[in-house]
């Protein structure tokens, strides 16, 4: 059993009091409702009818609210939220444009395929995606988005080359933009959250006293039954290569990215927490694969795992898998009220384009964070500098992506999937002749500092997480000062790193130290001398995700490894 940390007040396994849990529930639900924005960007870029955009947002949700059911039973069992996954706005747009509704159907359907199938080998796909590549795609997915938020502000003529900018759209897009970026920084708590939804309210507000929004949207909203059955779609299928292709990448950074939320939910509840298990990492990415593949054939759009909904169980103190099952059904009985759904369906296009932009500058500032989050080379630099450099070069240069116009290449042009391909392929080129594996020998009386210093350099070339590279240099200095009074001479000590693990092999003759399995306490520390050393290794046992001691011959090993 994980042991429950003292920041939360209702664990994996406990449940709420009735009302609390309805509250808390209400929360996480009321986060994925607002999420349905993204859905309307969508519908709204392709001129999806009315009726269409609702048959569609019920449907999305319906599989949302049943996903999340079934991942906190069956799944991961965590407290996990699907929602509509922004990362395939692009892609369902592009595929809209060339295809119609078949071609969004194939890059849905085979979305969730490729998620459940990358989901079972998720542990041998983080070797191929390091963060600088996994970062290019975040970055290129924020520029694709960007022209998409100039709908409704701009109005071009196609003969003249000429646009007009309709200035009462642009300040309701940016009191829009400014009113997220406002809350998302200015405020605390639960209320941080909702940012998205406050700038739609403001916008609306604006939008109205501008005479831009008139009260026709209200009253169609009116007109709409209480309670109706989801119309799901009857599938067509548009059978393209480059979809597919597209569909594959995009379920990759899926993956990678929500593997990432699924760790974060595993780590909440385990103050203990060492290394994922990846058996339940699997199940949980298998369920995502599963239910967007269930949204897609009925006519839904992708899924995907909330971060927000993640972040909102830490700032709750509550990760109670019972959470995401009553959210769930929250959101399925929303899904069969269409009269609350068409309320978001009126949202006019200079709102949808401020909480675009916010959300593209978003993603951009995540990739590059995501990029970074290694130290950096000039491997990792050409990794990322040249594959955004193409990706942006394709999105501000239409003509390349026009040439390849209704073949095989033209989904593979778009500016996201061509930036991801050769992030790809640098990232394997500029791995060889890499070394990965070093030995190096010094005297017990040589200060850490020298083995710190040549740690830190080939973490520059290996391109370690600074996290890493930070716990494994603590942890160096420690074991190095607790050596030093037991070791008869000299130390060596074997590096190896395959990007997913480092490992630290000391070999040494002389006193053999112990792997500690609790903490002194501190009366041990006032009286006992041997308990110093054991604090050590405490230390060290804390620091790193594996300790193991061995002793041979009068040789002993002291392996500490770390995950990358």
């Amino acid at each position: 059993m994980a042991r429950k940390p003292s920041y939360l007040q209702f664990g994996n396994n406990e449940i709420p009091p009735p009302f609390s849990l309805a509250v808390l529930s209400f929360q996480h639900a009321a986060i994925v409702l607002i999420n349905l924005v993204y859905v309307l960007i969508i519908t709204k870029a392709l001129n999806i009818s009315g009726n269409a955009q609702l048959a569609i947002m019920a449907i999305t949700l319906l599989a949302a609210g049943v996903g999340s059911i079934v991942q906190a039973i069956y799944g991961s069992r965590l407290l996990i939220i699907f929602h509509a996954n922004p990362i395939y706005i692009p892609m369902i747009i592009a595929a809209g444009y060339s295809h119609g509704v078949p071609g969004i159907t194939v890059l849905v359907v085979t979305a969730g395929l490729f998620e459940f199938v990358f989901g079972s080998a998720v542990s041998k796909l983080r070797a191929l995606f390091p963060p600088e590549v996994c970062g290019v795609v975040v970055i290129m997915l924020g520029v694709t988005l960007l022209p998409n938020s100039l709908r409704g502000i701009v109005q071009g003529a196609a003969e003249t080359t000429q646009y007009v900018i309709d200035a009462d759209a642009l300040k309701i897009a940016l009191l829009t933009l400014a009113t997220a970026a406002g809350c998302a920084v200015w405020l605390k708590g639960i209320p941080r959250f909702f940012s998205i939804f406050i700038a739609c309210v403001m916008g609306l507000i604006l939008a109205h006293l501008m005479g831009y929004w008139n009260n026709s949207p209200l009253q169609s909203s009116i007109n709409h039954s209480l309670f109706s059955l989801p119309s799901p779609q009857i599938p067509s299928f548009a059978l393209d290569e480059g979809l597919i292709l597209i569909a594959a990448m995009g379920a990759i950074l899926n993956v990678v990215g929500e593997l990432g939320t699924l760790i974060g939910a595993d780590r909440l509840d385990d103050a203990d927490w060492r290394k994922p298990d990846f058996k339940k990492m699997s199940r949980g990415l298998q369920t995502g694969g599963i239910f967007t593949l269930f949204s897609g054939l009925l006519g839904g759009f992708a899924l995907g795992m909330s971060v927000a909904n993640l972040s909102l169980a830490y700032a709750t103190g509550a990760s109670s898998r019972m959470i995401a099952i009553v959210a769930g059904a929250m959101l399925v009985i929303v899904a069969f009220m269409p009269k609350l759904l068409s309320l978001v369906t009126m949202m006019p296009d200079p709102v949808l384009a401020g909480v675009l932009f916010y959300t593209a500058s978003y993603f951009i500032v995540s990739g590059a964070e995501l990029s970074m989050s290694r130290v950096m080379s000039p491997r990792r630099a050409i990794v990322i500098g040249v594959s955004v450099g193409i990706g942006i070069l394709l999105q501000s240069t239409p003509a390349f992506q026009d040439a390849a116009k209704g073949s095989a290449y033209e989904h593979f042009l778009a500016p996201m999937t061509f930036a991801t391909f050769i992030a790809i392929a640098l990232n394997l080129i500029m791995r060889i002749n890499i070394s990965k594996k070093e030995v190096i020998t010094f005297h017990k009386n040589n200060s850490a500092d020298i083995f710190v210093e040549k740690l830190e350099r080939l973490g520059e070339t290996w391109g370690l997480h600074r996290k890493t590279l930070n716990r494994a240099t603590s942890s160096i200095r420690e074991l190095a000062e607790l050596l030093s009074g037991v070791c008869d001479g000299n130390l060596t000590c074997t590096i190896e790193n395959n990007d997913l693990y480092l490992l630290l092999t000391f070999r040494y003759s002389g006193e053999e130290i112990r792997n500690p399995e609790n903490v002194p306490t501190a009366d041990e520390l006032l009286h006992d001398p041997k308990s110093v050393p054991t604090m050590s290794g405490w230390i060290i046992k804390t620091l790193s995700d594996r300790v193991e001691v061995t002793s041979k011959h009068g040789q002993h090993e002291v392996r500490i490894g770390f995950e990358c």
